[in-house]
This record gives C-alpha cells, structure tokens and sequence, in this order.
C-alpha cells in the first residue's frame, strides 16, 4: 500500500492547515463552548470555499469525487485543531447518504447547498445509549395515503443542533431481519412536530435528542428505497468511524508533540525530563502506537469507500479498534508525564484528551469492533458451522 500523499493532496493539505491556523485556536473553541455555540459559520464558510465540502462527494451528485484518502486529510487537521464544525455529521454521513441514496431531484437540492456551506444536514439513527454499535430501531413510518407518517425518538445527533434538515431511519415493515424493513426520510428541522433538545458531550461538542410526533411527510422525502436503507446505513457509518478514527489520529499527534515539548523543557534535578530514560520509554511507547493508528487509519481510508463490503468492514473495523485502545494509552501517558499539570484544565492537554474520550464511544467500542472484524464473512468463503460427530469437524 503507498503511503505518501500526491502532489495534489499536500497542497491541499498545507493549504487546510494555513486555513484553520490563521482562523480558528483553542481559545476561540472554548469561548464557543462556554456560549453552547455549535459551529463557527466563518470557519465553515471558508471549509466550503476551500471545496473541502465537496471532497467525499460524487462528482455525478455535484462533489468533487474524493473518496477516504482525501477525507481523511481533512479529518485528521480538523482534528489537530479541534474544530467543532459538523463535518463529519452533514458531510459524511448525511450528505453520504444522499450520495448513495437520492434521486436526482434530491441531490440537485440537497448537493449544491451542502457543498456551498448554505444548508447542513444531520444523520439521526441512534436511539439507545451504548457503545456497542448495533441499534434497534423503535422509530416507524406508517403510511397514511400518499404520505408517511414518523413517530419515535432518536439521540445524540451529531451536528443536529445547527442542521438544517435531518436524514433520519425508520422502520417501515415489521421483519426479525435487522437489514430489511429500514427506510430513510429528508425532514426539514423547523417542522413543527419535531421537539429536542441540545446539550454537550464530555468535549465540549454539542448533541442532539429529538421527538417526532407524527410528522408527516410527503413521497418526495422518501431517500432511496422503501425497506431497502439499511445497506447504504452501514455504508456511510463505516466511512464516519474511518474518519473519526482520522480525527483521532490528528489529536494523538498534537498530544505527542505537546508531551515532548514539556518533557524537553521542563528540568528536574537540573537536567531536563527528557534526559532520563523511563520517561523516553514512555515517550516511544506513544509514539509508536500513533504509527501503528496511522497505518490502520491510512488503509481503513482506502478501504472505506470500497464496493467490497468484507474489506470495508474489516479495514474499518480494526483501524477503530486500535484507534480506542491507543488513544486512551497516548492520552494517559500524556496526563502522567505531565505530571499534576496533567490533570489541569489550563492546559491545551485537557480539550484534546476529552475529544478522544469521547471520540472511543462514538461507531462502537474496542470490543464491538473485535467482534465485527471476526464475524466479517468474505462473499466467497463458506460459512463454518458446527456439526457433529467428531469425523465430520470442519478443518479450517
């Protein structure tokens, strides 16, 4: 696998740096915290000026026909500078969906104000509270005429707090098979039968719980086919996990290069930390695991946008699975060689540990992704069962 970015991709990349250095610091995210602000509209508006709206877009649905690479170059800054904008929730998860799913009416909305930065949109799946990736949805759509009618509730909403409409998955036919039945509609956030609310995560990013009481939508909210969305669900979900586990990656970085500054200046029985060798052991402990993320999340990029369902799901799945194990060994060993500064919120340190933190809960945990990597099934391979007695075991 090559892992070195072409020409045109350092350019971008240099240029999103310079972007989000001159336009966005720590201070400014956590004076937006601190007034429960979402977004920045002139840091979005400038992503969008860039063309990094359009990058994960199809160019037949009006992007710029990028794919996981170029995503997570963008994820991965967005990351280091720990910018709140709801990239990843109307980008690539919302505005994945309509890649995927919608009719060409739909796109020529939805496509052209998504990549403008005119209009954002929010993906609302979720309604149970846990970090086991799978979800069972109580939220249906009944049809009533022409028109369908949605009833439910769904939880943290990435990025619903400023989207303008919603992407949200219903069940529309009762079935025990968790991939059929799912059906998703465009609903425009105003409507008056939607009620929520919005509240932080542990990072300072914001969420959003909402209710829908009957809202009733026309045919032409319909997004894609009727029972048939569970597939393209899955699809953008695996894409959002590679580029959170993108995102993840840029803070580790920062982490690192933040831990190595201290260690070189901080001195201790007149030398400096970074002259005693446990605590450079510590420090190559981080360092390694970060190339290691690296690796998984440059090839869980690749694999992403891949019509391969069995490579998509592996590559993205053991790229989160390390990205939370390392994460939370970086982010510790940051806080330790920091010593009791570690543990201070005056320090940078504690709004790039808290984003992992919450970033290990989001697309399902360690444990959950393991699972999904072995249970993967390759669409040539038999299925192994077991069968009895012992001369007929299968070898494998």
């Amino acid at each position: 696998m090559n892992f070195t970015f072409t020409d045109e991709q350092k350019l971008f990349k240099e240029g999103l740096d310079r972007f989000l250095e001159k336009n966005f610091s720590l201070d400014a995210r956590r004076k937006m915290v601190e007034a429960k602000e979402s977004n920045s509209e002139h840091v979005w508006t400038g992503l969008a000026s860039m063309g990094a709206l359009g990058v994960p877009v199809s160019e037949d649905s009006g992007g710029l026909g990028g794919a996981g690479i170029e995503a997570m170059i963008i994820m991965q800054h967005l990351g280091k500078h720990l910018v709140l904008e709801p990239y990843l929730s109307s980008v690539i998860l919302a505005g994945g969906l309509v890649d995927l799913c919608g009719s060409e009416f739909q796109k020529k909305v939805l496509i052209p104000e998504l990549v403008a930065g005119e209009g954002k949109l929010a993906f609302a799946h979720s309604e149970q509270l846990n970090d086991e990736g799978g979800e069972i949805l109580h939220t249906t759509a009944t049809q009533s005429g022409n028109n369908w009618v949605l009833k439910g509730e769904k939880k943290l909403i990435l990025g619903g707090a400023t989207a303008d409409r919603f992407i949200i998955s219903a069940k529309t036919s009762e079935t025990d098979d968790k991939s059929a039945g799912v059906t998703l509609f465009i609903v425009e956030s105003l409507d008056e039968k939607i009620s929520g609310k919005a509240y932080p995560l542990i990072d300072g990013s914001r969420v959003l719980d909402i209710q829908l009481n009957d809202v009733e939508l026309g045919p032409e909210c319909v997004l894609g086919a009727i029972d048939q969305g569970q597939s393209a669900i899955d699809c953008v979900n695996d894409r959002a996990t590679a580029a959170i586990c993108a995102e993840a990656l840029g803070i580790m970085e920062v982490i690192h290069e933040m831990t190595m500054e201290y260690l070189r200046t901080r001195k201790q029985f007149g030398s400096a930390l970074s002259q005693f060798q446990s605590l450079q052991h510590r420090a190559v402990d981080m360092f390694i695991n970060i190339e290691e993320v690296r690796s998984l999340v440059m090839h869980a990029a690749a694999k992403a946008w891949s019509e391969s369902e069995y490579e998509r799901v592996r590559a993205v799945s053991a790229a989160k699975a390390l990205t939370n194990r390392a994460g939370r060994l970086v982010a510790q060993e940051a806080i330790q060689l920091h010593g009791g500064m570690g543990m201070t919120l005056e320090l940078p340190l504690a709004d790039f540990v808290r984003r992992l933190l919450a970033i290990e809960l989001m697309f399902g945990g360690e444990r959950f992704q393991r699972r999904r990597f072995a249970d993967a099934a390759d669409e040539g391979s038999e299925k192994t069962v077991f069968v009895s007695p012992k001369k007929q075991w299968k070898q494998i």
